[in-house]
């Protein structure tokens, strides 16, 4: 194929996605560079448990207030580790990209330094050091988050949004989805420190990617309106039913992601239970993110004609029983159907929640208005194993029920709060 034909074969796809979806070339590269990053972190998800058993750790307790310091447990805690250190510095970072008025620096920055701490997994050789580069991967991802959803709503429009939104989820998903197991089949071939340095590489080219393709938007030449005019009295939101509605998104992602995580520190037991490899848990962990790319798409497009709220709120119901059955799983195919069905599920809350979080948001405070839900995102995420890792010492059945009680729950809080 000659150069010539090439480009019109860019340029002819292009076009197709603009007439589709409503998608800019700019939210079509920045897409793909997110799906690219994501395959390369995604590439160590299934490692990281075995990662953490294999390290040195004298200096770990046998108890703590009672609770036994299980293998589990300091799973649990090395993924809180990440979620509290991302947690903290997410808004104050959204903040600072809102006065700066750049994005894309924020979203590189974070990319490169997340290349960083992947390849230095697969160096160290104790817990605290271990438990240190997991700190500096939540900063990284402290740094770029808020930026990047920034970012996307300068790039979308309010009529396609949900649309843009299930687009850009999507591609992002198939990295997520395909690399875990492309991850665990690496390691188990090559060893770990093989797979933790493609995932390096691969981040890092993808920042060349934004870097070439991606423009940044700036937000220093907007002009002042009734909500951004006092943007800087310290007030976060502008009316109490925006905050209302934040309340409930935040509430929504962070229960949901708590049932998401879930199976992450309870990754040797459930390969005690079902039998399997590394690679049989990357597709245990991927089917969610397989199926929620498969549906994404259709379901962004639907909220942008009935509404963001309604999904959201019944990707939470559905989700509920979904995360409980799981405690009852006996098989890897078991744990496999309900994983994918919990991805239609995700479907209905993730992409929505970013839309609706859009739609509300203020101009010239949108890092930090939409530094809550990703902030939320990182909270569900580190919590998950947690508590999956603490109450897994009472039964297996028993963290899954719960957290999908507390789904259901979400559900009611969301129909409650949020308006949209």
């Amino acid at each position: 194929m000659s150069l010539e034909s090439g480009a019109s074969w860019r340029s002819r796809f292009v076009t197709a996605v603009v007439e589709r979806w409503g998608i800019s070339r700019s939210l079509a590269i920045l897409s793909i560079s997110q799906a690219g990053a994501s395959f390369g972190a995604g590439l160590i998800i299934p490692l990281l448990a075995p990662l953490v058993a294999g390290v040195e750790s004298p200096m770990v307790p046998a108890t703590v207030a009672g609770i036994r310091v299980t293998q589990e447990v300091q799973v649990g805690v090395f993924f809180a580790v990440f979620g509290v250190v991302r947690s903290a510095v997410q808004l104050p970072m959204g903040h600072f990209s809102d006065r700066i008025g750049a994005r894309k620096p924020f979203v590189e920055a974070g990319l490169l330094v997340t290349a960083g701490v992947i390849y230095a997994y697969g160096i160290t050789g104790s817990l605290g050091v271990l438990l240190s580069v997991r700190a500096l991967h939540g900063v990284a991802l402290a740094i770029s988050t808020p930026a990047l959803m920034a970012l996307l709503e300068r790039l979308t429009v309010g009529e396609s949004r949900g649309s843009s939104m299930g687009f850009f989820s999507s591609l992002r998903t198939l990295g997520w989805g395909v690399a875990p197991i492309v991850g665990g089949a690496v390691a188990d071939a090559y060893g770990l420190q093989a797979t933790f340095t493609l995932g390096a590489v691969l981040i890092v080219a993808m920042v060349v990617v934004i870097r070439v393709g991606v423009p940044d938007v700036s937000t220093a030449g907007d002009e002042t309106d009734e909500h951004t005019a006092d943007a800087d009295s310290g007030r976060v939101f502008s009316s109490w039913s925006q905050a209302r509605s934040f309340c409930g998104l935040v509430v929504a992602v962070i229960t949901v992601m708590i049932g998401v995580s879930a199976v992450i520190s309870m990754e040797m037991p459930i390969l005690e239970r079902i039998g399997g490899s590394k690679a049989g848990f990357g597709l245990v962990f991927a089917s969610t993110t397989i199926t929620r790319l498969v549906v994404q798409i259709p379901v962004g497009r639907a909220t942008d004609r009935f509404g963001r709220m309604a999904f959201i709120a019944a990707g939470l119901f559905l989700s509920a029983p979904l995360v409980a059955l799981m405690g009852f799983a006996q098989t890897l195919w078991g744990f496999v159907a309900l994983r994918a069905l919990l991805g239609v599920a995700l479907a209905g809350v993730i992409a929505p929640v970013y839309a609706l979080a859009a739609d509300l948001a203020d101009a010239g405070r949108t890092g930090l208005q939409m530094g809550f839900v990703t902030t939320a995102f990182s909270i569900g995420f580190a919590v998950g194993p947690v508590v999956t890792g603490v109450l897994s010492t009472v039964g297996f059945a028993v963290p899954f029920v719960a957290t999908g009680g507390a789904t259901a729950v979400a559900g009611v809080c969301v129909v409650v709060l949020v308006d949209g």
